[in-house]
């Protein structure tokens, strides 16, 4: 019965939190809509800055940004889509858009499927919209699943990459293992680098054409806004693979 009233009340306290945070409409969501005076904040001791949170479908300033800035131009290459650590909010929007979709972690529940990047058991040339969105940083040995997106990837295709970016130069140490040394070393317990912008070297490496899109590209109200900026996610990688013989 205590549990029950706990719960009950942590149900209303968010329910109060929400109505508050809707009230008036300076700031909104574009991926689902939600309007109010702020955003919810969100604040871990190692990351850069306070995170924004949208109250409404919990999208993070990186979901946001990549809406904002890929929303109308993805037809083209959403026949079939394959979706990596699916995220609750970006999946409806990437299911509309696509004619086939299918979504793969290696545990998560959320996912159709369960499946290591490293090794996809995936046909090759077979999608031609990859949504990549912090996994790479998780992975020791990201150059391979790197190969393997642009294997699956159809000549003509996009991916989608976003990482946390610090700086200009990848910081990473094998021999630092231990949880707390990571979080310590790489901001989080689960990563196993700091990418800095010359990830677009290894992912150019691989064979990928890049392109990369900036907040700084935006206009300033619209950042404002929609909450786009977050010190470590203000790229978004746009990454082509053109057919043999294209220039």
């Amino acid at each position: 019965m205590k549990r029950q009233l706990i719960n009950a009340l942590k149900k209303i306290a968010k329910r109060i939190k929400f109505l508050y945070l809707s009230l008036g409409s300076s700031k909104e969501c574009p991926i689902c809509k939600w309007t109010g005076h702020s955003f919810s904040r969100c604040f871990l001791p190692n990351k850069p800055a306070v995170s924004r949170i949208c109250p409404s479908c919990g999208s993070f300033e990186r979901h946001r940004l990549a809406y904002f800035m890929l929303k109308g131009c993805l037809s083209n290459y959403s026949g079939r889509t394959l979706h990596l650590a699916p995220e609750r909010c970006i999946e409806p929007w990437l299911r509309s858009i696509s004619k086939e979709y299918l979504s793969i972690d290696l545990c998560s529940p959320n996912a159709l499927l369960h499946m290591d990047i490293t090794n996809l058991a995936l046909d090759d040339n077979s999608f031609s919209l990859l949504w990549c969105s912090h996994i790479f940083e998780h992975i020791e040995d990201d150059g391979k699943a790197m190969k393997e997106l642009f294997r699956v990837m159809k000549p003509n295709g996009l991916a989608i990459v976003m990482v946390p970016i610090y700086g200009e130069t990848t910081y990473e140490d094998p021999s630092i293992i231990l949880p707390a040394e990571r979080l310590k070393h790489f901001k989080q317990k689960d990563h196993v680098r700091l990418y800095g912008r010359d990830i677009r070297k290894r992912l150019t490496g691989v064979g990928f054409n890049v392109k990369v899109l900036s907040v700084s590209d935006l206009p300033k109200d619209s950042v404002v806004r929609y909450m786009l900026e977050y010190p470590s996610t203000k790229e978004v990688f746009l990454c082509a693979k053109q057919k043999v013989g294209a220039k």
